[in-house]
């Protein structure tokens, strides 16, 4: 048993916490067991643990440089170089390559004294040095390279700021506010059924002139189009490119041509289209449908048109391609391939049911697929292109309005097990764990989220380069980016496929490394980021958080308690996104109805009855506050959304968001954890325009008033 607490301890598996109530929980032997079998550790003997033991205990030291090495702007430039004994070399020339291709060059001397640390290893005594290196460098990717008789060693050089971009480094110093809004629930007199990035453009106006500095946004991450139903944006297809049923096609030339509109003007469409805009929940199967017909239509226009006369908006089109790089060519190759597998057997939807030739991007018959479909992967290449076109216009719109930050995204906390990101490069994850979170208040039984962890080693490997890239991607077109369960950063939740999630543990990540870079790519992109320090909590995220002035996430909601109005400036610091209640909650009507605790009784999401009549208790115990707080009459629903946005409008957060659903007393909610088939998660849409709505007298009211609490 000592030996797998060792092997836990170096394969960064955590035996104990501290849970949602503050109380010290240890994981059984067991259960950590079946964790590092299912991150591929052999647990069957003596011998095979303490082989995978020594593995660790020394593989880094067959490194003479690691792949990467961050280092905070302004702080030495120090790297580690390992040698064997025998053939250490003490005469090095080192060249640095800086992102912007200045060469820089020295030599260094290595001494008796320049070693700190030693070890025995089966091949002999290996030796480390701390190496100087007598520059400073701007904040980037660089590449050191060090040479010494016949070898030549390389290692990638990250220099990091030491924080986020703030509001201020712009000379904004106002507090903003904005809508947080389910981009697909968007109802809208234009869009077909489901919200998409005209409507943001038409809208921006709208909101800047209430007030508001931005428009909150759920995963805008690429989804699924031979499995529509399958929408939740928190599980994606892959969080570098974007799901191109938010494009407005009505916006784009192509949408005029001749074929467009005999199709758009026939009885049938025209009958689909006004059953989706009538659909109380998005119909993404018609909807998706009606898209993929009209993009066809649209795209074969292009052909014709634009690329086979090689047109200045053809070579936009193939410039974004050829930007795009493999990770979009393989994104969309994956998406005609899926389809192509799943119309042929339903129970081949995901990649690992592919037959096995069809399993790695880079085979044979893969490549022989991709032409012979070229033309349905130029489709979806087409149909990301238009997609990204609309929502850096959606941007542009709502800075052009006077928003301070714009359009606010956000960053899943992982893609799915069965996505083209995993497709892709099955080696960055741990397919057979998944990633959830322990019992909490919100979720009794735990939850399973059915996303696969990254392998931190593998990332590290990779010099965190799938890391930068979620967050380049993720942070184009935005002013702000909210990071989903940003704990992820040090630690994730992790079960054994096909276990229950009470039966996981905490699985270690280089937080440092990670934050820091996630410094790097906020102030170059000059975004905001907004942490979701939801739920379990650890004491150090607080800490990175604090340091590297990323903003925490404060819910209404989850702060029911008198010393929260007592000491609002704690419960809601200035570095803070402060809102009512999120997309993981009831609405503010439905939690005062206790629609919430009534649905989990019914999905069989508590525990035990005692649980349920805690939750009860406690639902019971902050209505009484809210009511003495805010002196609410009862049944007035109006009167509790006017004074909780009121009060959230007035802490020192720099930024509050509100719901739109709350501001119309909507009463269902868009999401319940731990929930899949049970519920139509991701689906209620708005129940009236948001032309309309925006226009109502009571909304303009309220806006006006979170204004003025504002500040503003």
């Amino acid at each position: 048993m000592e030996l797998q607490k060792r092997l836990a301890e170096l394969a960064g598996v955590q035996d104990h916490y501290i849970n949602a109530h503050g109380q010290p929980e240890t994981i059984s032997a067991q259960v950590i067991a079946g964790v590092l079998q299912a991150m591929g550790y052999d647990l069957s003997n003596e011998h095979s643990i303490a082989a995978h033991i020594q593995q660790l205990e020394t593989e880094h030291w067959h490194h003479y440089l690691q792949p990467v090495t961050v280092i905070q702007q302004y702080q030495p430039l120090q790297v580690r170089l390992q040698q064997p004994q025998q053939s250490a070399q003490s005469h090095w020339r080192w060249q640095l390559s800086t992102e912007h291709g200045q060469q820089l060059q020295g030599e260094l001397e290595l001494h008796q004294g320049d070693i700190v640390e030693q070890a025995e290893l089966t091949d002999g005594s290996w030796l480390a040095f701390h190496l100087q290196i007598p520059v400073e460098l701007e904040p980037g990717y660089h590449q050191l390279t060090l040479t010494a008789g016949q070898n030549q060693l390389t290692q990638r050089l990250i220099i990091t700021p030491s924080r986020c971009f703030q509001l201020q480094d712009k000379a904004v110093f106002r507090k903003t506010a904005g809508p947080a809004i389910q981009l697909y629930a968007l109802n809208t007199e234009h869009n077909w059924g489901i919200g998409d990035f005209g409507d943001l453009i038409r809208l921006a106006p709208q909101f800047a002139a209430a007030g508001c500095d931005f428009i909150g946004l759920n995963p805008l991450h690429a989804l699924y189009p031979a499995l529509p139903q399958d929408c939740s944006p928190y599980s994606p297809n892959s969080r570098l490119w974007l799901n191109s049923l938010y494009a407005d096609l009505t916006l784009e030339p192509e949408y005029q041509a001749d074929a467009v509109q005999q199709a758009v003007q026939s009885h049938d469409f025209k009958q689909q289209l006004q059953q989706c805009r009538q659909a109380a929940d998005v119909d993404y199967a018609t909807v998706s449908r009606l898209k993929q017909r009209i993009t066809g239509l649209m795209f074969a226009h292009f052909q014709q048109q634009e690329l086979q006369a090689a047109t200045p908006r053809a070579k936009a089109f193939q410039r974004f391609v050829e930007d795009g790089g493999d990770s979009l060519y393989q994104l969309v190759v994956y998406k005609v391939l899926q389809q192509q597998m799943f119309a042929k057997d339903w129970q081949m939807a995901s990649w690992q049911q592919f037959p096995a030739e069809y399993q790695w991007p880079h085979s044979p018959a893969v490549q022989q697929f991709a032409v012979q479909h070229q033309d349905a992967i130029q489709q979806q290449l087409y149909a990301q292109w238009l997609a990204y076109r609309q929502l850096a216009a959606a941007q542009q719109a709502c800075l052009q309005a006077g928003m301070a930050i714009g359009l606010y995204r956000d960053l899943a906390v992982g893609t799915n097990r069965s996505s083209a990101e995993t497709w892709a490069e099955p080696e960055n994850y741990f397919l057979q764990l998944s990633v959830g979170a322990p019992a909490d208040i919100m979720a009794p039984k735990g939850q399973d989220w059915g996303l696969p962890p990254y392998n931190p080693a593998v990332l590290k490997s990779k010099a965190y380069q799938p890391f930068i890239d979620l967050l380049q991607a993720n942070m184009q077109h935005a002013g702000a980016l909210r990071i989903d369960h940003v704990m992820a950063l040090l630690r994730l939740w992790c079960t054994p496929v096909g276990k229950s999630a009470t039966e996981g543990a905490y699985v270690r990540f280089p937080a440092d490394d990670l934050f820091a870079i996630l410094a790097l790519e906020s102030q170059r992109n000059h975004c905001v980021v907004i942490g979701e320090d939801l739920g379990t909590v650890p004491a150090e995220i607080s800490r990175l958080l604090e340091q590297f002035q990323v903003l925490s996430y404060r819910v209404f909601l989850l702060e029911q308690k008198d010393s929260s109005y007592q000491h609002s400036d704690a419960t809601y610091p200035e570095r803070s996104m402060a809102t009512v209640t999120t997309h993981d909650m009831p609405t503010m009507v439905g939690y005062w109805q206790e629609h919430d605790l009534a649905l989990r009784h019914r999905l069989d999401l508590y525990p035990s009855a005692e649980v349920a009549e805690q939750l009860h208790q406690l639902r019971e115990q902050e209505k009484q506050i809210l009511r003495h707080q805010f002196a609410l009459p009862e049944g007035d629903y109006a009167a509790l959304i006017r004074h909780s946005h009121r009060f959230v409008a007035a802490t020192p957060a720099k930024l509050m968001a509100f719901q739109l659903e709350d501001l119309v007393l909507v009463d269902t909610p868009i999401n319940v954890p731990g929930t899949s088939t049970e519920y139509p998660n991701w689906q209620r849409r708005l129940p009236q325009p948001a032309e309309q709505l925006l226009k109502r007298a009571d909304v303009q009211q309220l806006l006006a008033e979170i204004k003025a609490a504002r500040g503003n």
